[in-house]
């Protein structure tokens, strides 16, 4: 759909994300000359189009989604997206920006990053944070079989997360907590049904740009809200050590 909503569609080949930022980046910089006639499936026309487009904009914005991160030279892929960010700045203001495919994930990344320093992926085992995306995230984790039991809150990794790791995620014990019945309640071992965020609970939010939101209750809810589901699991986890330790 969006596709065909756009002005100059380039359809590039799998995996020729990195291939294409480059040829762009050399031909914002004035080394057009360097550049092939086809690129990743893209006609050189195509990619002069482009920049051409960049430059006479006053402003703009690119956005990338986990296709992206996912394919071809992956968490390159994005350090190359910002250098052509960078080659745009040549010409005129333009900033990146990646797409948040669900409510409230920047909320995450936001507590994460002024509580721990990194906005995910973080490994709290040794008793600091230690950040290393492709070997301490979810996917990671679970693919790798490293852990033997999850929490999973208001998401839906059986929808979402690879085979690989929705098959080890089935074969150990699950808790879920979550407003609505998804693919991963059907195998969970135990499911907390949670108040509904901005209707059944307040809180704060915040937008994919990082703006946050103050979202209040409207209607009561027999169920608690996740904060509160949280704050009693982590105090009786609390107690249990504090027991042990005597």
């Amino acid at each position: 759909k969006s596709a065909k909503l756009a002005d100059l569609f380039v359809k590039v080949r799998p995996g020729g994300d990195f291939l294409v930022f480059s040829a762009l980046r050399a031909i914002l910089q004035g080394h057009e000359d360097v550049v092939p006639d086809e690129v990743a499936g893209v006609e050189k026309k195509d990619l002069l189009s482009l920049a051409e487009m960049i430059k006479n904009a006053n402003f703009i914005i690119t956005f990338f989604g986990m296709g992206v991160t996912h394919s071809g030279a992956r968490h390159n892929n994005i350090a190359n997206a910002i250098e052509f960010t960078r080659a745009a700045h040549l010409h005129t203001k333009a900033t990146i920006m990646p797409m948040r495919g669900h409510y409230n994930v920047n909320g995450f990344n936001q507590v994460c990053t002024w509580l721990l320093g990194y906005p995910f992926s973080i490994d709290l085992s040794q008793g600091y944070p230690w950040y290393n995306p492709g070997e301490t995230g979810a996917v990671d984790v679970l693919v790798h079989g490293e852990c033997d039991a999850a929490l999973i809150i208001s998401s839906d990794p059986a929808s979402h997360f690879p085979a690989d790791a929705v098959r080890h995620l089935a074969r150990i014990p699950v808790i879920q907590i979550d407003p609505y019945p998804n693919p991963t309640t059907e195998f969970a071992d135990v499911v907390i049904p949670s108040a509904i965020c901005g209707v059944e609970a307040e809180g704060s939010v915040y937008r994919m740009d990082s703006v946050p939101l103050r979202v209040r209750k409207i209607v009561d809810s027999k169920f608690m809200a996740d904060e509160e589901i949280i704050r009693r699991i982590l105090e009786e986890v609390r107690a249990i050590k504090e027991k042990e330790g005597e």
